[in-house]
């Protein structure tokens, strides 16, 4: 028996169960049995709420002029490909004046464009060409810190007045003795420490003689966001890209954004173990409650640019807990990255089961869900689940309701490089010409090109149409169905491996996708053991290539499929989409409708005996 994971928020204050509540929830549950629903149908939607968002890393997209690094001119070359696969908005990772030792997240000016991406105009044209095609443009900001190259903290290291305080330093514990005497060694002003090497988070400047604060690597100083002259930069900073049009931002490193006043040392999880950053408990330097009003700060300046009715959305990066990231929706974000689906090991079906839960049945009332499970940071689908999960992974993303954040190249099935930092970062694989068509000149690209460009490209795979790239097109076109925009989901698993999802909307089609997520073994599964009232005959509207079924097949609920391993399929119940059916039924997704409203009139019911036998 199944229970209903999307429930009213305020069951909880009903008065005491009758004997009556009783028997409605026995009948309720008996008629639940054939689901798990865990997303109800919502109505109208804001342009981002149904999203594909693709993250695209400048460098590595498409370079245009021939130097070996991808550039505006080549994003705007691509724009129709992008409309092509399903593409509704692209998210730009930073592009702003840097000096690129930290792959752009080091800005050196937040109100210029780094030359090899182009010039302002360039980007303008960008900007323009994407909305004439309907393309929304988010734009990544770096509110964190910058690079130790900007004017600002060069200013700040000679303690001129007016930026002494734009970065967080601290003297020393030894501070006269260092003064007096400059072989003595500065001590650190307590234990915090960096992400990225496991060193001090305080960094010595023998200019000013104190302590910086940074908490990735030395080049890259955290900003003070307890200065108010601070708030103003970024605020004119966001001014600026809005008054140019940008549809919203993706702000990075939320979290660490500000650090607790105290300097006290962070507790130390293992006193045996050494002290680094995965042995601290961060209570001081992540998620400290100012960030809300941070949030909702922005949220109010990103108010004053709405037009015509079209947000402008905050996204945020942010590995916190779900506790901390459902504030995030509270305090304005539209998406708060949902990084739960994005392990660094093989998900299970109830690995996956048990997170999209835990976030769609606890997120505040009215939030959108998101998610994401390719991105610049972690390995690719291919590296982590290997070749015949690259349709099932790509599936999932898309199938799930809400905002689906795809990697550049996650289309046509990327895998990463030998490159050690930027493994997940390669260049786009357009054709198999010389250097994957990412540049036609003679010049190396900026970093190496996958070998299995040849075959795994573009071009190549639009022309086979049991690819990667057609696969993820079949589905990016579903999210344009009624029932992708504003259906329900439930969930289910077969034989521990196969995971089923069905998508659902009162008098609509009704979507199902299959995936058998064990790569060694075939997976035998008959629907209607666990999943009834589905229509007798249900239509393949796309397979994967491992798979064995193609469009237009009729699959029977009733029988047993064999999925091979990595096999992915979507069914439908359409009745435009095949005729096989021999007699007429309700499809799941009313039956799902139906079962909904029971719930609904059942508990009010109950409620309404419950006030009424309290008054008697």
């Amino acid at each position: 028996m199944c229970a209903v994971q999307y429930r009213p928020t305020y069951l909880h204050s009903w008065p005491k169960l009758t004997t009556m509540y009783w028997t409605c929830l026995v009948i309720t549950c008996i008629q639940l049995t054939y689901c798990k629903v865990v997303y109800p149908p919502i109505g109208v939607l804001d342009w981002w709420q149904n999203s594909i968002i693709y993250e695209i890393f400048p460098l590595s997209f498409k370079d245009s002029d021939g130097d070996g690094s991808g550039d505006f001119k080549g994003i705007t070359e691509e724009l129709d490909y992008l409309v092509d696969i399903g593409v509704t908005a692209i998210w730009i990772t930073p592009f702003f004046e840097s000096p690129l030792e930290s792959g752009g997240y080091d800005i050196s000016n937040y109100v210029d464009v780094q030359h090899i991406f182009g010039t302002i105009d360039d980007f303008k044209d960008l900007l323009n060409a994407a909305h004439s095609k309907n393309l929304k443009v988010i734009m990544d900001l770096v509110p964190n810190h910058t690079s130790n190259k900007h004017i600002w903290f060069e200013k700040s290291v000679n303690n001129e007045t007016d930026y002494a305080d734009y970065y967080i330093w601290k003297d020393a514990k030894n501070q006269e003795e260092v003064i007096k005497n400059s072989s003595i060694i500065p001590i650190v002003p307590n234990n915090w420490q960096r992400i990225c090497d496991d060193a001090s988070a305080w960094i010595w400047h023998n200019t000013r003689k104190q302590f910086y604060f940074t908490q990735f690597v030395p080049n890259l100083p955290d900003l003070n966001f307890r200065n108010e002259k601070v708030h103003e930069e970024m605020k004119y900073i966001l001014n600026y890209w809005l008054d140019l049009g940008i549809d919203g931002v993706r702000i990075d490193a939320l979290k660490h954004v500000y650090e607790s006043e105290n300097m006290k040392d962070e507790p130390i999880i293992d006193s045996n173990m050494a002290v680094n950053y995965n042995n601290l408990n961060h209570i001081y330097t992540t998620d400290q409650e100012e960030i809300y009003d941070l949030i909702k700060e922005w949220r109010l300046l990103l108010d004053d640019f709405k037009q015509n009715g079209s947000t402008r959305i905050i996204m945020t990066e942010s590995y916190s807990s779900n506790s901390v990231l459902f504030k995030y929706y509270t305090s304005g974000a539209e998406i708060p990255t949902n990084f739960n689906l994005l392990g660094d090991y093989h998900y299970t079906p109830k690995d996956y089961e048990r997170e999209i839960e835990n976030w769609i049945t606890k997120m505040p009332v009215g939030a959108t869900f998101n998610s994401v499970l390719q991105n610049h940071d972690k390995k690719r689908f291919p590296t982590s689940y290997g070749t015949e999960l690259i349709d099932g992974m790509n599936g999932l993303s898309l199938f799930l309701p809400g905002v689906s954040m795809v990697l550049y190249g996650g289309e046509i099935g990327m895998e990463d490089i030998s490159d050690k930092i930027n493994y997940a970062r390669g260049p786009m694989q357009w054709d198999d010409t010389d250097n994957a068509g990412f540049t036609n000149s003679t010049n190396e690209p900026w970093v190496e090109v996958h070998p299995d460009y040849v075959t795994r490209n573009v071009r190549t795979e639009s022309y086979d149409p049991k690819s990667y790239l057609n696969f993820f097109k079949s589905i990016s076109k579903l999210r344009q169905t009624e029932t992708f925009k504003r259906g329900g989901l439930a969930m289910d698993i077969f034989n521990d491996t196969v995971f089923v999802l069905n998508r659902f909307l009162p008098g609509h089609e009704n979507y199902t996708l299959i995936i058998n997520m064990d790569t060694n073994y075939t997976q035998n599964v008959r629907l209607s053991d666990q999943i009834s009232n589905l229509n007798d005959y249900l239509a393949v509207v796309v397979g994967s290539e491992n798979s064995n079924f193609n469009p237009g097949n009729s699959v029977s609920t009733a029988k047993w499929l064999a999925l091979s391993p990595g096999a992915t399929i979507v069914l439908t119940d359409s009745i435009s989409t095949y005729e096989t059916a021999t007699e007429s039924k309700p499809s799941t997704s009313t039956q799902l409708y139906i079962t909904l409203k029971v719930v609904l009139l059942c508990l009010c019911f109950t409620n309404i005996c419950s006030i009424r036998a309290h008054i008697l």
